[in-house]
């Protein structure tokens, strides 16, 4: 649950097809190449975390991924992420062999919350398991 692409850019190319983009609500880019070195630059590698909460076959041709993400980035002096949950969207293609065409990552970026949580670090509040967290799809009947 700890180890996923989405914070190690330790991707599996042969998942994604040759026109994949990415976008979430800060970034746009396309080809998996130039996402899994992004994110490889971004997140300070040993430190992320993206642990899986839940996923489900939303649509016939999407995936969707609830997950928690925290840890430190490469911004500055190094910045720590508060856990907030992402919610990433993976559509694929029939056309593209089932292959990934596009991953969208939502999420609510609190910046405000990022300067205090950076600030005051020792009152951070512990980070609860995982398994704590509910999954916000709908179960299937």
């Amino acid at each position: 649950r700890r180890e996923c692409w989405f914070v190690t850019g330790r991707s599996m190319p042969e998942l994604f097809a040759g026109s994949f983009s990415f976008s979430d609500p800060q970034v746009s880019l396309n080809g998996i190449e130039e996402y899994s070195r992004g994110v490889r630059s971004f997140y300070k590698q040993g430190t992320a975390v993206g642990e899986i909460v839940c996923t489900a076959a939303t649509a016939s041709d999407t995936i969707t991924v609830i997950w928690r993400n925290y840890g430190t980035v490469n911004i500055g002096p190094g910045f720590d992420l508060a856990p907030y949950i992402v919610t990433t969207t993976l559509k694929t293609s029939a056309e593209d062999g089932g292959l990934i065409v596009k991953q969208e990552d939502a999420f609510v970026a609190d910046n405000a919350a990022l300067i205090k949580y950076n600030l005051f670090k020792s009152q951070r509040p512990a980070v609860p398991p995982i398994g704590s967290v509910v999954c916000p799809l709908p179960r299937e009947a």
